[in-house]
């Protein structure tokens, strides 16, 4: 294959395969080095070997004991055997990525000594975090499963620490609800304890009253004007003054009996919920249930899956290979054996398509290695002296063909010139289109490579230089990731957006700013004319709240001192604690203070209800309209039957039937409104007493997956990518410059 029929054709197809004809041999033994050398490198002496071992599980679907087991609310939980969701699985992967599940793996295998770190190294936590994130891995299947992948040098190791993760789920799981279920299971507690008290507290009221003689306030009316009538009857006065007597205690504590039983009814219905609200929240503060289906156990394996030593080999042999082609190749170009300029067509029409500038582009290929001895001539001076040659030839021989036309002479004249300026310009084009073509720009690079060089070598030195410490404050990462709790969405907005709202508000930001006293943390001026705004800008720039896959809300602060980023964080989830607490203790301060204009309305209504039905007992002898309208309206009739039946006290009779034709209908309204006041204040107290609880408890709001930690080595910044991307850009602007000079000396 001839050098003159391959610089013409692609790279790949023609240069590219002269380059392997050419080197064949050297391309062979390279090969066969790089098989050689590659599968030396993979072996265990050089790479240690990997053991994989993977745990299959499903989240469970309910994750409250009581709802699973001990609501009665239907269609309000799920089966406790049925397999989780999206949501579940999504938690689950964020659980098992936690600093909790982590830190106990680290601690009971003691991962620092496996993985061969030191205890006095600078990074050791760093370099051990990155060794975990690197041999454990989670994800989640296709089929909605959790896939727990650890990967160590031994397999038993590997498959224990894996059925270990599996296990810690529950604990880790069962942990963080502890901390929320034992707060709610106090506030229950302290609630059905209070409730069961005032219980305690209106039964020894009703005793009492009891001890007063009121037993039964309907009752014992009934009975008391019964036989007041028939005393009436008899005209025993000793019997009726007696009787007014009891009916005076009656109507003073009967309205206090009738109050205090109708709330402790609606009190032991209360304790009756509150007492189930309380055994379901002491289930789940005392009791643990998995939260898992395991589908696949771990397992000891017996075969190593890193690395895989074929594919290494594979792999090396032909990038070393393509590396080599590339290099020879790159020689061959800067040599001067091999051109790979494309020519453009030349842009006249005449000749019958064969112009001068195409025998030019066929004559100036490369000849063959024979030729390469001859003086060498700069190839477009020697294209310019033979475009001027035949040019010449043309205008010669157009001269003897006009010699006996002179119009038409003229005209071949004009088109010989016509065709010189526009052979001259295409050539000028031509050679500009090579310019930048990448031949040309690779003897670009061969002929400024010392330049180059240097420029990229102080531009990496200025890089290093000027992204150290002395320039660049180091800056620490400490993070947390959390879901939020004991909390519902205003609107039509999640949980953790709601979360993201509250921890992104200008409060939280203002008083982590003032705790950490952020101004003169950063450095900035308090007189400067855009304090506040810099200041903002600088806090925003160094903490970050984001929202995770998994559907928690990931906190990162930055800062250049490793302690005082953790402070911020766990300062961040205590403000929102705080936050959260205040907007629920505002409103039901707004709701208690409702609450409690409305128990005072009822109780002055009760008290003046109380009043009236004391002044119709005692003045007027009404206290129960059914069974006192009866016995009167038996006495004035007189069809009493017994002994003393012909002595009725027909005035006494007369006087209250006189009174209960004036004062029934009060007197039915008041007992009425008597009770029904009763009822409606023990439902306003209920409330209101729940308000007051929700007020007086100490609750978090947040489900702390991740904890912060000091970080061991700086996140900001990166010198070594900043040194890349300082010597590329040097060295491309440098390129670009040295394109712009070559362009004018061409020019010129």
């Amino acid at each position: 294959m001839e050098v003159k029929d391959q610089s013409s054709k692609p790279f790949f197809s023609g240069v590219f395969m002269q380059v392997v004809f050419k080197y064949r041999k050297h391309l062979t033994i390279i090969g066969i080095l790089a098989i050689i050398l590659s599968a030396i490198f993979s072996a265990p002496f050089f790479i240690t070997p990997l053991y994989k071992s993977e745990v299959i599980l499903y989240p469970t679907a309910s994750k409250s004991i009581s709802k699973a087991l001990l609501s009665k609310t239907f269609g309000n939980t799920k089966d406790i055997l049925e397999f989780g969701e999206e949501e579940q699985t999504e938690q689950m992967l964020q659980v098992l990525n936690s600093n909790k599940i982590r830190d106990r793996v680290i601690i009971k295998y003691n991962l620092l000594e496996h993985y061969n770190i030191s205890p006095d190294s600078r990074y050791k936590m760093t370099n051990l975090y990155k060794n975990y994130e690197s041999n454990f891995r989670f994800r989640r299947t296709e089929y909605m499963a959790v896939q727990i992948i650890v990967y160590d040098k031994d397999a038993q190791m590997a498959a224990d620490m894996a059925n270990d993760i599996a296990e810690l789920v529950d604990s880790t799981i069962n942990r963080m609800q502890k901390e929320v279920a034992v707060r709610a299971f106090k506030i229950v507690e302290t609630e059905y304890l209070s409730l069961k008290d005032e219980v305690h507290l209106k039964e020894d009221s009703l005793t009492v009253l009891r001890e007063f003689g009121v037993h039964d306030y309907e009752s014992q009316s009934e009975m008391f004007n019964r036989q007041l009538a028939i005393e009436m009857a008899k005209g025993n006065r000793d019997g009726v003054k007696r009787l007014e007597e009891r009916l005076e205690i009656l109507a003073k504590y009967g309205g206090p009996y009738v109050s205090i039983r109708d709330a402790l009814e609606h009190d032991k219905k209360q304790l009756s919920e509150i007492k189930a609200k309380y055994d379901e929240a002491k289930v789940d503060a005392t009791e643990n249930l998995p939260h898992k289906f395991i589908v696949s156990n771990a397992y000891k394996a017996e075969k190593k899956s890193y690395p895989i030593r074929w594919l290494i080999v594979v792999v090396a042999t032909f990038s070393v290979l393509f590396l080599a082609i590339i290099v020879f190749g790159a020689n061959e170009v800067f040599s001067g054996r091999i051109s790979l300029e494309i020519k453009k067509k030349s842009l006249s029409a005449g000749f019958n398509r064969k112009t001068i500038f195409d025998e030019v582009r066929q004559e100036n290929r490369p000849q063959p290695l024979a030729e390469e001895k001859q003086d060498i001539i700069d190839p477009p001076t020697q294209k310019i002296i033979e475009i001027e040659e035949r040019i010449s030839v043309i205008e010669a021989n157009t001269t003897r063909q006009n010699q006996s036309s002179g119009p038409i002479k003229e005209k071949k004249v004009s088109l010989v010139q016509k065709e010189k300026s526009v052979s001259e310009g295409e050539f000028k084009n031509t050679e500009m289109d090579n310019f930048f073509n990448s031949s040309n720009l690779l003897n670009l690079v061969n002929k400024w490579k010392y330049h180059l060089l240097i420029i990229v070598g102080i531009a990496a030195l200025l890089a290093a230089i000027f992204s150290g410490p002395t320039f660049i404050t180091p800056m620490y990462k400490s993070y947390a990731v959390v879901y939020p709790a004991n909390v519902e969405p205003y609107s039509e907005e999640s949980e953790t957006e709601q979360m993201l709202q509250i921890m992104g508000s200008q409060d939280i930001t203002d008083s982590v700013i003032k705790k950490f006293d952020l101004p003169r943390h950063y450095e900035i001026d308090p007189n400067y004319k855009y304090f506040r705004t810099v200041l903002l800008y600088e806090y925003n720039q160094n903490v970050k709240i984001s929202k995770t896959p998994f559907e928690s809300v990931l906190i990162e602060v930055f800062d250049k001192d490793p302690d005082t980023a953790r402070l911020m964080v766990n300062a961040i989830l205590n403000f929102y604690d705080h936050k959260v607490s205040r907007l629920h203790k505002d409103k039901y301060v707004e709701v208690v203070d409702m609450y409690s204009n409305q128990l005072e309305f009822k109780r002055q209504n009760l008290d003046s209800l109380k009043q009236i039905m004391f002044e119709l007992g005692t003045e007027y002898g009404l206290f129960e309209y059914e069974f006192q309208s009866q016995e009167i309206m038996r006495g004035y009739l007189k069809t009493l039957t017994g002994s003393g039946a012909d002595r009725v006290n027909t005035s006494e009779v007369k006087r209250l039937l006189e009174n209960m034709e004036q004062k029934s209908g009060q007197l039915i309204e008041v007992v009425q409104m008597i009770q029904d006041e009763s009822r409606a204040y023990v439902e306003v107290k209920i409330d209101y007493e729940m308000a007051l609880r929700f007020i007086a408890s100490d609750m978090t709001y947040s489900n702390i997956v991740t904890y912060p930690y000091v970080a061991d080595k700086k996140s900001y910044p990166i010198r070594w990518l900043i040194v890349v991307v300082v010597s590329i850009a040097a060295f491309v602007f440098a390129l670009l410059t040295i394109l712009f000079i070559e362009k004018r000396k061409l020019n010129a």
